[in-house]
């Protein structure tokens, strides 16, 4: 990933009003972030641990989502992250919704996903980070090859939701 400004990450927002992506806490590390060393940006708000932000670049142009982490804690079996395809025990991967319209009143108009808890999923890709307790399935496909199935996952769930709003985003 290529370095950018705090200015054009705000910009990026895609499911946003300019005004609330100008109130996103970005928090000063991210903006620091070892750009190439990351696949997309992706962080946690500190002051609002349901919130999430991922930034990545596409075909469009860097373009970014708001999620909001389901509050209901997994249990159980492990959970597959449906970006870097990590599994996780049940409390390691959260569903997230992320508003397809710009517009506060329409709660409803969502998509939903499972991703890495703590959205680290560039850290498991590279293998900078490993799930506790839980053993990951073997894959014989090269580091490349699994940089470029994250990317495209979630380029794709960007794509995905920038469609749901008419292309306009």
């Amino acid at each position: 990933m290529h370095a950018h400004s705090e200015s054009e990450i705000r910009k990026s927002f895609i499911n946003c009003s300019k005004g609330a992506a100008q109130r996103i806490n970005i928090p000063h590390e991210v903006a620091q972030a070892a750009w190439d060393q990351l696949i997309f940006l992706s962080w946690i708000d500190p002051k609002s641990p349901r919130t999430g932000y991922v930034v990545a670049e596409t075909e469009n142009g860097l373009r970014g989502l708001v999620l909001e982490k389901n509050p209901h804690k997994g249990k159980g079996g492990a959970r597959m992250c449906q970006i870097c395809l990590t599994l996780h025990p049940g409390s390691g991967v959260s569903m997230v919704s992320i508003q397809r319209t710009k517009s506060a009143k329409d709660h409803y108009n969502t998509v939903g996903t499972y991703l890495c808890s703590d959205l680290a999923c560039s850290d498991y890709t590279l293998g900078k980070k490993k799930p506790e307790g839980i053993r990951q399935m073997e894959e014989t496909m090269g580091l490349e090859d699994r940089v470029d199935r994250t990317l495209a996952n979630v380029q794709g769930l960007i794509n995905r939701v920038a469609d749901a709003m008419g292309g306009r985003a």
